[in-house]
C-alpha cells in the first residue's frame, strides 16, 4: 500500500507542476499558429506562394511545428526559425506581429516579393540571431531600432529599394559577422560606429550612393576578410588604419571619387588577394610597400592620377595573375613581363 501510495503522489505532483508547461506551450504554439494565417492572410498572392501547408484544424495539434514549410520550433515546441526563402511570397511585414515569436533566432524572407518599410517593431525579435531579408523590394529606411538586436551575427538588407542613411545603431551589433547592405539606395557618410563592430567578418556596402570619407575606424575590424564599398561616390583619402585589418583577403573600393596617396600601410595585407582601387582620384606614386602583398593575385590600380615609375618591388609579387595600371601617369619600365597589363 505505501508503494501505490507514494506512486499516486509522485502522479499527483506530476500533472500539478507538468501540466501547467504543457498547457502553457500549446496556448503559445496556438497563438503562433494564429499570428503565422494572419499573416498570409495579408499577402496579395494567396494561390502563387508554397505556403499550402500553413492551415489551422481545431479537431488536430494546431502546432505549426508539425508539418508547416518553413516553420521550425525549438525543443519545448516554440517557433524559433522562420525560413521561407524563395517562396514566392508578395505582401508586406505590417501585419507579422512580431511580439507573438519572442523565441525567433532565425529568419530567411530573402529572394520574395516583400515589400513596404521594415517595421521597427523587429526589435522585439530580441533573441534574434541570423536575418536575412535581401532579394525583396523594401523600401524607406533601415530602422534605427535594429541596433537593438544585440544577438545578431548575420544581417542582409542587400538588394533592396532602402534609402536615407545607414544607422549609426548598427554600430550596436557586437556580435555580428556578415553585414551586407549592398545594391539599395542609401546615401549618407559610412557612420563612424561601425569601426565598432570588433566580431566583423564581411562588409558589403557597393553600389549606393554613399558620400564623404572611409572612416579611420575602420582599422578596428580586426577580423574583416572582405569589405566591399565599390560603385559609390566616396571621398578623401584612404586611411592609413586600413593597414591595421591583417585578416583582409579581398579589398574593393573601386568606381568612388577617392583622392591623395595610396597609403604604404595597405602593404602591411599579406593576405589579401585581391584589390580594387580603379576608377578615382588617387595621386602620388604606387608605394613600394605594395611589393609586400605576396598573396596578392588580382592587381587593379587603373584610371587614377597616379605618376612616377613602377616600383621594382612589383617584381616580387609571385602569385600576380592580373596588374591594370592604364590610364594614368607613370613612367619608366615594367619589372616583369610575364603578367597580364593593361
Amino acid at each position: 500500500m505505501a508503494y501505490f501510495s507514494s506512486l499516486a503522489c509522485i502522479i499527483l505532483y506530476s500533472n500539478l507542476f507538468l501540466s501547467p508547461n504543457i498547457a502553457f506551450t500549446s496556448a503559445t504554439s496556438s497563438l503562433e499558429a494564429e499570428a503565422l494565417l494572419k499573416w498570409k492572410a495579408s499577402f496579395q498572392n494567396q494561390t502563387k506562394n508554397n505556403l499550402t501547408s500553413w492551415g489551422y484544424n481545431p479537431k488536430a495539434n494546431a502546432s505549426p511545428c508539425n508539418i508547416w514549410t518553413g516553420i521550425s520550433c525549438n525543443a519545448a515546441g516554440i517557433v524559433n526559425r522562420i525560413n521561407l526563402t524563395n517562396s514566392g511570397i508578395q505582401g508586406t511585414l505590417y501585419e507579422f506581429t512580431f511580439l507573438s515569436f519572442p523565441n525567433l533566432e532565425y529568419v530567411d524572407l530573402s529572394l520574395n516579393q516583400l515589400f513596404g518599410a521594415i517595421p521597427p517593431q523587429i526589435t522585439s525579435l530580441s533573441k534574434l540571431i541570423y536575418l536575412d531579408l535581401s532579394y525583396n523590394q523594401f523600401s524607406g529606411k533601415i530602422p534605427p531600432e535594429i541596433g537593438l538586436l544585440n544577438n545578431l551575427q548575420l544581417l542582409h538588407l542587400n538588394e533592396n529599394q532602402l534609402n536615407g542613411s545607414i544607422p549609426r545603431e548598427i554600430g550596436q551589433l557586437k556580435f555580428l559577422n556578415e553585414l551586407a547592405l549592398q545594391t539599395n539606395n542609401l546615401q549618407g557618410p559610412i557612420p563612424d560606429s561601425l569601426g565598432n563592430l570588433s566580431n566583423l567578418e564581411v562588409l558589403y556596402m557597393q553600389e549606393n550612393y554613399l558620400t564623404g570619407a572611409i572612416p579611420p575606424s575602420f582599422g578596428n575590424l580586426k577580423h574583416l576578410t572582405t569589405i566591399y564599398l565599390y560603385n559609390n561616390q566616396l571621398s578623401g583619402s584612404l586611411p592609413s588604419e586600413i593597414g591595421n585589418l591583417k585578416s583582409l583577403v579581398e579589398l574593393c573600393i573601386d568606381n568612388n571619387n577617392l583622392s591623395g596617396p595610396i597609403p604604404s600601410s595597405l602593404g602591411d595585407l599579406t593576405n589579401l588577394t585581391l584589390l580594387y582601387l580603379f576608377k578615382n582620384n588617387l595621386s602620388g606614386t604606387i608605394p613600394k610597400e605594395i611589393g609586400n602583398l605576396k598573396s596578392i593575385v588580382d592587381l587593379e590600380l587603373s584610371q587614377n592620377q597616379l605618376n612616377g615609375s613602377i616600383p621594382t618591388s612589383l617584381g616580387d609579387l609571385s602569385n600576380l595573375e592580373k596588374l591594370f595600371l592604364s590610364a594614368n601617369k607613370l613612367s619608366g619600365s615594367i619589372p616583369q613581363e610575364r603578367w597580364r597589363i593593361s
